[in-house]
Parts: C-alpha cells; structure tokens; sequence
C-alpha cells in the first residue's frame, strides 16, 4: 500500500475506525459501528475491507508506513550519526505533535494496544517493527567508525528505539512539545558521550516552541 496514493475516502475510514476502536474497544465494536461512524452504509464499507480484521490490518500497515517512511526519510539525509538521530527524535516529535493538533495524537498507539489481542496484527506489527529496527541498526553501523567503541552499535541502535517509546507514551499524556524536544536533547547527549568526537554547536538543532 502507497501512503501518498491513498485516497481520501479510504484515510476518513482508517481514521473513523481508530475513533470507534477508541470509543467502543476493538473487540466489541463492529463493522456497522465504524459505517455508522463514516455515515457510508454497511455494504458501502465492506466494498472496500470485508472484515474489521482487514480493516484493521489495513489501517495498521498504512499509518506505520507513513510515518516510519517520513523518519526514515529525515535519518537518510544525513551521513554523521548524529546528526541522523537527532532528525530521527526530532522527525517522531514532529509528527506526534500534528497528530495531537489533528486530534489523532494516540491513532498509531492504539493500533499498538490493538496488536495484543489480534495475532495476525501481531505479527504484522512485529514485522514491521523488525524492519524499522533493522534501518537503524544499518544506520549505526554505517557510522560506527564515529563511536569510541563500534561494539555499541547494536545496544545504541536499541537504546533509540527505547526513547521513541517513551514519546509514544509521552503521547497519552499530553506532554507538551517543548519537554519532549528537551528529552530528546538529553538522550542525544548519551549518543553524543559514545562518540569519539562531539558534533560542533553549530550543527545541533535547537527547537524552542512556544
């Protein structure tokens, strides 16, 4: 499924089901529920998924891709670890905040929660996961003569992971943007004490929202 290519009938469907999913809990809401919600009849809906579980498989593909692919993106715009990381950290803020202003802050955790309790969602979300892992382990090792020590790449790699988590969580609770940005900065400084050379100030983003 192309992100970009998707048409708007099909994102107003993703987006209402993640709003009932919200709402009613994804185990007892219902196919008629979500038509209900996107005011387009039962049979209307079904011509596009037959199941709340393609539906749902669907909407989890779409929305990892999109936002992991603008991260990825940003991460491979720069050749320098650090660099790479900090548009990584700061590309996830980035896009937590438009979800939160579009009021669709905790969609992609939901999608999260909902692999719990859905197998097959399970292991596409677990797919997806290893594939987004696997770019930044190969980002850290492309740069690992950057590090003091190149056995840190995989642990590092991990350790980024680990505070993108922590935004998704931040998300629930309405952290605001500039205490994520500041997190970010601290977490940049672990990077930054496994390198061999620290990053000019000038090189470093500074983001101060208001």
């Amino acid at each position: 499924m192309d992100a970009e290519k998707l048409s708007p009938e099909v994102e107003n469907i993703f987006d209402t089901c993640v709003r009932v999913f919200l709402l009613k809990g994804y185990e007892t809401s219902t196919m008629e529920d979500i038509a209900e919600a996107c005011s387009i009849s039962p049979e209307a809906l079904k011509g596009y998924y037959a199941t709340k579980h393609d539906l749902t498989f669907a909407a989890l593909r779409w929305y990892y891709l999109k936002f992991s692919r603008h991260v990825r993106d940003e991460m491979a715009m720069h050749s320098d670890l650090y660099a790479a990381m900090e548009a990584v950290l700061f590309a996830f803020i980035e896009i937590c905040s438009d979800q939160i202003h579009a009021n669709k802050g905790l969609f992609l955790r939901t999608f999260v929660d909902i692999s719990y309790v859905d197998d097959e969602v399970k292991k596409e979300f677990e797919a997806l996961e290893a594939d987004w892992q696997g770019q930044m382990l190969n980002k850290f090792r492309q740069c690992q003569s950057e590090l003091k020590n190149p056995e840190d790449v995989e642990i590092l790699a991990y350790y980024v992971r680990t505070v993108i988590e922590g935004f998704y969580e931040m998300v629930k609770f309405n952290t605001p943007d500039e205490v994520m940005y500041k997190l970010a900065r601290v977490s940049l400084e672990v990077l930054e004490s496994r390198m061999k050379t620290a990053p000019p100030p000038e090189q470093k983003r500074f983001f101060d929202r208001p």
